[in-house]
């Protein structure tokens, strides 16, 4: 579990707060038997989750709903972070939150263009599906703490196998903006 503030992110919240602004976020209506597909205000396409993302996305939301938090929105350039992460895990043979390639959580979203006011990231490694996946960041303490930060607004996934010492990586990488 990592998670990170930065100053600016105080400003910000106590901005928020002050003024009073409040935004709605984005619910998506999850179905099995139906592909998500979420429409990004600047963009024309709309973007397809695989299926562990809705599969984590679904989870992650039903965990923060049965505790009164409103639900995360998938953010792609948040993914996009999350899945280089996993491959790094892989690639680079290692288990930590800080990147021999890239550095802090907090470094690598910003190296890659996000600019985040409060983030987090959850890493696992060696689960064979999204429900273990879940289950043991559920039942870790830091891990459960992130997911269930009413902070954080977006969240992206990450995931790779097929090498390394524990042959699969999963990364949970969140943001508030």
């Amino acid at each position: 579990m990592w998670s990170s503030f930065n100053k600016l992110g105080y400003l910000v919240i106590f901005l928020v707060l002050l003024t009073g602004c409040v935004m709605a976020p984005l619910e998506v209506e999850l179905s099995p038997q139906e592909k998500v597909r979420i429409v990004l205000p600047n963009s024309v396409e709309p973007v397809d989750l695989s299926s562990y993302e809705e599969e984590l996305l679904t989870k992650v939301n039903e965990a923060r709903a049965e505790e009164g938090v409103e639900p995360l929105t998938y953010d792609p350039h948040v993914a996009k972070v999350a899945q280089l992460k996993a491959q790094d895990l892989l690639t680079n043979n290692y288990f930590e939150h800080e990147s021999p390639t890239y550095g802090a959580p907090s470094e690598m979203l910003t190296q890659f263009g996000v600019e985040w006011i409060a983030s987090g990231e959850n890493i696992a490694a060696g689960q064979l599906s999204v429900e273990e996946v879940h289950q043991g960041w559920m039942d870790s303490p830091g891990h459960r703490e992130n997911i269930l930060n009413p902070m954080f607004t977006h969240i992206g996934f990450g995931f790779s196998e097929g090498g390394g010492d524990y042959g699969t990586y999963w990364v949970q990488m969140f943001t508030a903006y």
